[in-house]
């Protein structure tokens, strides 16, 4: 029995020393971005990779008591309003945006409690979050999250927070093993394995021939009427196919307002458009309207709570795709953004 433990001890000593050596060469090959902005578009250049892990794993900088304007949504959002061209139109706040390509209201709502929970309650007081909305962000939970490709119900959040045993699984939801406090501390720790995924990615881009990409065109084309067929059945089957929004996500939306409201932070809503032949075809923005102008009349008045509507801003031209503005057309709603920010009440809007 003393020599199994022996040789045990021994090998747990060397497999410490085998990963003492893996995370002195992780670390500084991976340094993690130190930008001023946080911005998830960002994160196939840091040790990140992925939008839910950047924003998973990189949050903890939003503990300060900086006033933060904290950018939330799809992948609209994040083609709509770049950081850097936001924060010289916002001098009052830090812009951060960490929408995440192909986010529901769901995976926005867990956005917002994990961002709350490495904050201290003057970060807290500190926040205003602009949450981007359409009819797509209210995607059914069936629809977007119940996929042979994950455990029934995973968000690509869920996914990251179990990925490295931050959290565990339980018949209530995912439980913290990891402090919220301790989170960079963590990150530091599982840096020789995001190496190893980095090093397995780069091998897989080297391994693969590589595919003629289009250059992005400024043209002010309107996609044929096959190809908005096309963009509108993939939509018709993105949010399930019944041809009209639940409720359940808009209730979704108005507890997330309350939840932020109760730690003294600041909402903006920013009703985004849909080019006009997207808009007009889709029996999901019909239902949208109906909920959006019912939960606008829920929130009217709410202290904290201000809306931003940007759906008049829907030339098919400026559109890249059925969802997606230009990039000049992405300036023009910025600087629209931008007057929203100034205005919301409080101290954003005093400097």
């Amino acid at each position: 029995m003393t020599i199994i433990l022996r040789q045990a001890a021994i090998l747990l000593l060397f497999l410490l020393l085998l990963y003492g050596l893996a995370l002195a060469i992780a670390v500084p090959a991976m340094p993690r971005p130190g930008e001023a902005n946080l911005d998830t578009a960002a994160a196939a250049r840091s040790p990140f990779m992925t939008e839910p892990k950047y924003a998973f794993l990189n949050r903890s900088q939003l503990d300060s008591s900086d006033d933060k304007a904290i950018l939330l949504g799809a992948s609209n959002m994040l083609a709509g309003f770049r950081p850097v061209r936001l924060q010289g139109l916002v001098p009052g706040a830090k812009v951060h945006n960490l929408a995440i390509g192909g986010a529901n209201m769901t995976e926005v709502r867990q956005m917002v409690d994990l961002v709350l929970e490495v904050q201290s309650p003057l970060a807290q007081r500190h926040n205003v979050f602009v949450i981007g909305v359409w009819y797509g962000l209210f995607a059914d939970d069936r629809a977007r999250w119940y996929t042979p490709d994950r455990h029934p119900g995973d968000t690509d959040l869920d996914i990251e927070r179990y990925r490295y045993g931050f959290y565990r699984r339980t018949t209530n939801g995912p439980v913290a093993l990891l402090p919220p406090a301790w989170l960079d501390a963590g990150v530091t720790l599982i840096m020789p394995f995001l190496l190893v995924d980095r090093l397995a990615r780069d091998a897989g881009k080297v391994l693969r021939p590589a595919r003629a990409v289009a250059a992005p065109t400024e043209q002010a084309a309107v996609p044929s009427a096959e190809r908005q067929g096309q963009y509108l059945a993939f939509w018709e089957d993105y949010m399930g196919g019944s041809g009209r929004l639940d409720t359940a996500p808009f209730v979704a939306l108005a507890q997330t307002v309350d939840t932020i409201a109760a730690t003294g932070g600041r909402v903006l809503l920013v009703d985004l458009p849909l080019p006009r032949w997207h808009a007009s075809a889709s029996p999901y923005e019909a239902s949208y309207r109906r909920h959006w102008l019912a939960l606008q009349q829920q929130l009217a008045g709410r202290d904290g709570v201000a809306f931003l509507s940007l759906s008049d801003a829907d030339r098919p031209e400026d559109f890249s795709d059925e969802v997606h503005p230009k990039p000049r057309v992405a300036e023009r709603w910025a600087v629209r953004l931008a007057g929203a920010l100034n205005s919301v009440p409080g101290p954003l809007a005093m400097r």
